[in-house]
């Protein structure tokens, strides 16, 4: 019985948990897709850099002191051929450095469809786990997973004005 009552107490608490992070189960699903595939591509080796940015640029609250930006074969056709807005497949992946050089964390965002805010966003730690922020909300506190569609996210990158370059210089 005591068995019983410490899982069914297990089972309860990580249930609130999860509901309580703010992430879908198919968000934290895409999520560690989307890692399994960024490692599988061998991204570092095989992708190409933002145009114009080389490797540990000098970053900004809220990424990081030094990043990192790789692109996919579809975001990076779509940057030489001038367009706009990111086709549905882009991938941009920015690692983000401390100020000691360290990895602090993976930040990336999947154009999923065809509009200008169908993106799926993710901030991963340096391991490949999801990102969790604790926040309060109403005198109560709880953690928010950072993958899906964080607010801290979209509202910074889809106030662009002139399209994907603004995903480099967010609006203030």
């Amino acid at each position: 019985m005591r068995k019983l009552f410490l899982l069914s107490f297990i089972v309860l608490a990580v249930g609130f948990v999860y509901v309580g992070a703010g992430i879908s189960g198919d968000a934290s699903d895409k999520a560690a897709k989307l890692w399994s595939s960024m490692q599988d591509a061998k991204y570092q080796d095989n992708w190409a850099l933002w145009p114009g940015k080389g490797k540990m640029y000098k970053g900004q609250h809220p990424h990081g002191a030094f990043l990192t930006t790789y692109i996919n074969e579809i975001a990076a056709n779509a940057l030489n051929s001038g367009v706009k807005d990111m086709p549905k497949g882009s991938i941009i992946i920015k690692e983000n450095y401390m100020p000691d050089k360290k990895l602090g964390a993976i930040t990336v965002m999947e154009k999923t469809g065809d509009g200008k805010d169908d993106y799926f966003w993710v901030k991963y730690m340096p391991d490949g786990t999801v990102a969790v922020k604790e926040v309060e909300k109403d005198g109560k506190k709880m953690s928010v997973t950072l993958a899906g569609t964080p607010k801290g996210c979209v509202g910074c990158h889809v106030a662009s004005v002139s399209g994907i370059y603004d995903i480099m210089t967010p609006v203030k």
